[in-house]
């Protein structure tokens, strides 16, 4: 007798790698999460990159220096906003707002501490252009300004 193998769907995938994360299983975690990141459907990279996200900043946190995968991971997801926003509005008929998207303030925050000031100006730029506000910390808008006084203050010097 044949046991057929069940072919999990990639949301069932992506909350395993987050079920892996949160236990401590971070190369099975990641593993699961990058398999879910291959997905079609943009809603559901979104989240696998947003998992992906918390397990490298979790990586750093600890030591364990995976800076490069976290970029990488956040430009991705950036660059996924048009489609991801466009299919979350097929999917929620607009009665749902846009979910907190933190690939932006993420970025962001490490393009600022690496001194990256102008990349930094161009994605706050870039998150009001697709209308994104930031929920925790600075508003984009808000953080945008220090960057110009900061910019503007360099220039000066």
């Amino acid at each position: 007798m044949f046991r057929w193998r069940r072919i999990k769907s990639t949301r069932e995938v992506w909350r395993k790698g987050e079920k892996l994360r949160r236990a401590g299983k971070t190369k099975a975690a990641e593993e699961l999460l990058l398999k879910a990141a291959a997905s079609t459907s943009p809603l559901d990279k979104h989240y696998a990159y947003l998992k992906l996200i918390q397990l490298y900043q979790e990586l750093n946190n600890a030591g364990d220096n995976r800076q490069q995968d976290l970029i990488v991971t956040c430009q991705k997801d950036i660059a996924l906003f048009p489609d991801f926003y466009e299919a979350w509005l097929i999917e929620y008929f607009n009665n749902v707002p846009t979910p907190y998207f933190p690939s932006f303030s993420v970025l962001a925050e490490i393009y600022e501490r690496e001194g990256r000031l102008q990349e930094t100006i161009d994605l706050c730029e870039l998150a009001i252009g697709y209308n994104l506000q930031e929920t925790r910390g600075e508003d984009f808008p808000e953080k945008l300004e220090r960057l110009y006084r900061q910019r503007d203050l360099q220039q000066e010097k």
